[in-house]
């Protein structure tokens, strides 16, 4: 059984302070509206999003791979972004993994305990505006 561990642990994700999302919220993790995420326009800081992008890749990779019979090790191996529109406020997080792509990698990790998986991301700002795309290719081994 894959053991359970949390994105939110992580030392920087700490520092950082992102969280998980109300109760009944359609969302991975969110990025409160706090000054220390703001550039010099008063928007989402690139490095923010980022962060939050990538922390989001790895809780929703997390959430699909639990239920495998033993454990693994992920690794970002590449990242993509698109920023869109300036984030205003809070920005939340989905996650979105191609199924014909995740059934590819399962039957890969099983038959040679190692596989590459891409995890895409959006991020929402308080307006519901989609703030910016992001994909991570993940390394991930059998441990």
């Amino acid at each position: 059984m894959t053991e359970k561990f949390d994105v939110l642990s992580i030392p920087f994700n700490v520092h950082i302070q992102l969280s998980r999302p109300k109760t009944g919220e359609d969302a991975l993790l969110v990025m409160e509206d706090k000054p220390i995420y703001k550039n010099h326009v008063g928007t989402g800081h690139a490095a923010a999003l980022f962060a939050l992008a990538e922390g989001s890749g790895g809780e929703f990779l997390l959430s699909r791979i639990s239920s495998l019979p033993y454990e693994i090790v992920p690794v970002v191996r590449k990242s993509e972004v698109k920023y869109k529109k300036p984030a205003q406020g809070r920005v939340i997080s989905q996650g979105i993994i191609n199924d014909e792509e995740w059934s590819a990698f399962l039957a890969q990790l099983d038959k040679k305990g190692r596989a590459g998986l891409t995890v895409g991301v959006e991020l929402f700002d308080e307006t519901n505006a989609n703030v910016a795309s992001f994909s991570f290719d993940w390394f991930i081994a059998k441990k």
